[in-house]
């Protein structure tokens, strides 16, 4: 398996996965020409996808679905409540149905599409499983439920956010009703949000990427940091944890993650 966050923030949100079998976009905030150039600065193929997966419907994360159609001529998995949300995915014939907590199949891909808390209209993370392998995308939720922890438990990877510092978002330019919103329960988790899920994680994730890092209300430097303060918390590493350790990837909005190969 085969993974690469392409890109991730509020311009733009777009994981590669890669199987055997199976090539998967999870979101695409992106054009063809964007979505094109990062997939060639990471090395990846461009000429085949099986289908692109939709989380929710904030335009940062669906924006690139009609021209992924066109352009590859794969459908978007999407549920409900995402495409009544949103006028123009209505208009893609290239449409598959899921239900949230139903898991379903893409390729070799068995993909169970688990609820998160987020200010959209029925969104969701996504776990993947193939070949014995897992992982896990939840890039957009404002606190962690414990049937969320649970999904990422059993993951090899994970991508999960880390949005914002409270103390720049405290003293950053947006207006108290944004902020209020970011902070919610619905919102965006925080440095220190994130850093808490690591210091109680004891799942078997080696590789977990910190994603939709905010270009206004957080520095990478910091993200980093208060991450691994959390892994630094943990209680429950091992010896297995001595000689393969948890490795953090920060995500950029400008340009894709190094190919994580498993």
């Amino acid at each position: 398996m085969r993974v690469c966050v392409l890109g991730s923030g509020s311009s733009g949100n777009c994981t590669y996965v890669e199987t055997r079998r199976t090539r998967l976009l999870i979101d695409n905030g992106f054009g063809p020409r964007s979505l094109r150039r990062r997939l060639q600065e990471a090395g990846l193929p461009i000429d085949h996808f099986d289908a692109l997966l939709i989380t929710h419907g904030h335009i940062d994360h669906w924006k690139g679905a009609e021209a992924f159609v066109r352009v590859y001529q794969a459908p978007v998995y999407a549920n409900v409540g995402t495409r009544n949300e949103v006028a123009e995915l209505q208009q893609i014939d290239r449409w598959e149905e899921f239900r949230t907590g139903e898991p379903f199949v893409v390729g070799d891909v068995e993909v169970d599409p688990f609820p998160v808390l987020h200010d959209a209209a029925d969104p969701v993370g996504f776990r993947l499983r193939a070949a014995g392998l897992a992982g896990a995308v939840a890039t957009d939720l404002g606190s962690l439920t414990e049937a969320v922890e649970e999904r990422l438990s059993a993951c090899d990877w994970l991508i999960l956010e880390s949005n914002h510092d409270e103390e720049l978002l405290r003293l950053g330019p947006y207006p108290w009703s944004l902020k209020q919103r970011l902070t919610s329960r619905l919102g965006h988790l925080s440095n220190r949000a994130f850093a808490g899920f690591l210091s109680r994680f004891d799942g078997q994730a080696r590789h977990v990427f910190l994603a939709h890092l905010s270009r206004n209300n957080n520095d990478p430097d910091i993200a980093l940091d208060t991450a691994r303060q959390g892994l630094n918390r943990r209680s429950t590493g091992t010896f297995h944890d001595l000689w393969n350790p948890i490795q953090l990837h920060l995500t950029h909005q400008s340009r894709p993650t190094p190919v994580v190969e498993l």
